[in-house]
């Protein structure tokens, strides 16, 4: 048993080695904006910048990724801090956190618009968040205290 388990961390970390190898990092330009719902900063949102694919490859890049903050500001991060979004075509989405809820839709699945992400050049994003259409439902058991 002892030596299965031996023989699975070799190939565990063979495994390992082997992926960072392949891992490709394409170039990224610097990129910010700002996520506002009806006109009004949107706090602790996530912002994605997914790269499209382009041509005949598969190969598009590692998401772009930011917090926004008070002001509904963020600089997106893909290899590492601030250093922007792979150069290219990219399809943006926002979640909206449940700290800080607003009256617009943010769901990571929704495709709220199309940005070009260009080398050498200013990417200054405003992301305005679809509103609502329907009141979020209250969660009837949020209000029930436990019995002890």
């Amino acid at each position: 048993m002892k030596t299965i388990r031996s023989l699975s961390l070799v190939l565990f970390s063979m495994g390992l080695s082997g992926c960072s190898e392949g891992l490709k990092e394409f170039p990224c330009a610097e990129a910010s904006g700002i996520v506002l719902c009806q006109g009004k900063p949107v706090q602790g949102a996530q912002v994605y910048f997914s790269p499209k694919m382009t041509g005949k490859t598969a190969e598009v890049g590692k998401p772009g990724f930011a917090f926004t903050d008070e002001a509904g500001r963020f600089v997106l991060s893909t290899y590492g801090s601030g250093d922007g979004a792979v150069v290219g075509p990219h399809i943006v989405r926002v979640t909206t956190s449940n700290e800080f809820p607003c009256d617009c839709i943010g769901e990571e699945t929704r495709d709220l618009m199309d940005a070009e992400i260009v080398a050498d050049k200013e990417n200054e994003f405003k992301v305005e968040l679809p509103k609502r259409t329907a009141r979020v439902q209250k969660n009837p058991f949020d209000d029930v205290e436990e019995k002890k």
